[in-house]
């Protein structure tokens, strides 16, 4: 509540505070977060040609919806906004435990889509003077189609409920999703997705694989020791890291180039924004690909059919 309060009050008295913050857990936090897709990667994809393929398909697929981002804000907004309900509302076994698939489902678009689709409902007009910063001149169509989707969330919960009733009720679900009503309801859009990404998001996944893997580590029976293990593990991250860097300013060159010859700016914000709409589509395969892995054991609930 303490850190709640500091941060509404940078939020209400420093106009960039929100801004900043975004832009630091994003290359900090979020950056990490999505340099471990390597160790999902080396585990899913065993042999040098099948990780190497891989590899190739993940690059791929960032640079060419970076590049149809780049063009176009609104789809952009379209393409992040489906993706993030999806990969947010990812169970790990925490919720998920509905007496049938549909129910599950349900469980995923409340958890997943309320991070995204609660800034449109309860901060409007701060979202709108936002969103000329993030996409520029299409920030009139990105604000109609996140006004839709959040309204077309809330019916769809509604709906849920009125459906599945009790098969919709789990403490971690509504706990989650209570938190980040709290968030969005007491900070700006930017301040409350920050929090939730880099704090929430970024950092549990962070843990997730972290512990996840020196679980694995700890139970090899092959010739490898653990240290060597870890070792190429962390020269994975590493170049990873490097990398991404990497095509990180090759997408700021790029955009800049974009902006010079259509006489239109691209700021930092639609810089972030491109670059994260990209890598989250290879991420979220991974990620959900993974998803029973990911899993703690004592958390594992397998959802009845």
């Amino acid at each position: 509540m303490l850190a709640l309060a500091a941060m509404r009050y940078l939020d209400q008295n420093f106009a960039r505070t929100g801004l900043w913050l975004f832009v630091g857990l994003t290359l900090t936090a979020g950056f990490f977060h999505g340099a471990l897709d390597i160790v999902l990667m080396q585990r899913e994809f065993a042999g040098a040609r099948r990780l190497a393929g891989a590899l190739l398909a993940y690059v791929g697929a960032v640079v060419l919806l970076a590049m149809v981002c780049a063009q176009s804000g609104w789809l952009m907004v379209l393409i992040l906004l489906t993706m993030s309900v999806w990969h947010f509302g990812e169970p790990y076994g925490r919720w998920g435990n509905g007496r049938s698939k549909q129910g599950a489902w349900a469980q995923r678009v409340m958890a997943g889509g309320a991070p995204v689709m609660l800034p449109a409902l309860l901060s409007a007009q701060a979202l709108q003077d936002i969103l000329p910063m993030a996409v520029g001149l299409d920030a009139g169509w990105a604000w109609t189609i996140w006004q839709t989707l959040a309204w077309l969330w809330v019916a769809i919960c509604a709906a849920s409920l009125a459906v599945f009733r009790q098969q919709l009720f789990s403490k971690p679900l509504w706990a989650e999703v209570a938190v980040v009503f709290v968030i969005n309801l007491a900070l700006s859009p930017l301040m409350a997705f920050s929090v939730y990404f880099g704090v929430l998001h970024s950092a549990a996944h962070i843990f997730r694989v972290t512990a996840r893997h020196r679980h694995g580590a700890a139970s090899e029976k092959e010739n490898r020791t653990r240290n060597t293990l870890n070792r190429s593990i962390g020269m994975a991250i590493v170049v990873t890291s490097l990398a991404t860097l990497l095509l990180l300013l090759i997408l700021a060159w790029y955009l800049q180039s974009a902006s010079i010859a259509a006489t239109e700016h691209h700021s930092l914000l639609n810089g972030l924004l491109v670059a994260l709409t990209a890598v989250t589509l290879p991420h979220l395969v991974l990620v959900s690909r993974n998803a029973h892995w990911l899993t703690a054991p004592s958390s594992a609930c397998p959802v009845k059919e």
